[in-house]
């Protein structure tokens, strides 16, 4: 099963502090999974890449970035893992799917013959999880906002929510169909939840102790270094939490939209 892992922060030059807070609250890293990661250094979108068994030393080392997005996805045999490691990516955007869709195959195409043609030609794998963020990409497209670097976080997660109403309906099941869907274009991070799906979101807030600083929280003369930590927060998104009861749930059919300020609103 695909899990998906996002966080968002106010400080860039703490992103690899609050990873370190994060992992240990999330249960993401296999290494019987195809590991896919994004992030942002100086405005310009990295990837990586971890097939299965894969040193994953660094998956933790981010650029200062705004925004990262993992995802862990089962290996398909007989696909190369640019078929398979999500995030998607299209440009500024960045994409991440989980759940099982009855009839993958068929509703792949079914999304593909509502596509105008050059998103179409975005394609590169097979995967229904694909045809899902370029169905967002298509909602994106329908209000002349793709590449907007202003687009307000609400209407990105009220465009998700359509796409993945689409994939619904695409999947032509007679129950609801498990699905999570995360993207961002490195500003904002939007999210849906669907049927059974679980996905959930919290909020860090600072603090001064950071054992990757080797900052006790108990300085008594505060540096700066010591006041960033204390002001820093993050909000964080996963299928997986290590302790729910920690997490809040996005509610199945609703969307979340985090802003750069991190506002997050649910609608």
């Amino acid at each position: 099963m695909t899990r998906l892992f996002a966080i968002a922060t106010l400080d860039p030059t703490l992103m690899r502090c609050e990873l370190s807070r994060a992992r240990g609250q999330v249960a993401l890293d296999d290494e019987g999974l195809v590991l896919g990661l994004g992030a942002w250094d100086d405005g310009q979108l990295v990837q990586r890449r971890y097939g299965v068994a894969a040193s994953r030393a660094d998956m933790w080392e981010l650029p200062s970035s705004e925004v990262a997005l993992y995802g862990a996805t089962p290996p398909l045999p007989g696909r190369p893992i640019d078929d398979v490691a999500q995030p998607f990516r299209w440009r500024s955007w960045l994409f991440c799917m989980a759940g099982v869709v009855p009839g993958a195959a068929r509703a792949r195409e079914r999304l593909a013959e509502q596509l105008p043609d050059f998103l179409q030609r975005v394609f590169k794998g097979p995967s229904v999880e694909e045809a899902a963020f370029v169905t967002f990409l298509a909602e994106l497209r329908s209000v002349g906002r793709m590449e907007d670097p202003r687009l307000e976080a609400p209407l990105a997660a009220e465009l998700l929510g359509r796409a993945a109403d689409h994939v619904e309906r695409a999947a032509a099941h007679p129950h609801r169909v498990p699905l999570a869907m995360v993207a961002t274009n490195g500003s904002l991070v939007v999210a849906t939840a669907r049927g059974a799906q679980a996905l959930a979101y919290r909020l860090l807030d600072g603090e001064g102790a950071c054992a990757r600083c080797g900052l006790s929280g108990d300085e008594k003369a505060p540096t700066a270094l010591v006041r960033d930590h204390r002001r820093r927060r993050s909000v964080l998104l996963a299928t997986h939490p290590l302790e729910p009861s920690a997490w809040q749930p996005v509610p199945a059919d609703r969307v979340l939209a985090v802003s750069r300020s991190l506002d997050a609103t649910l609608a």
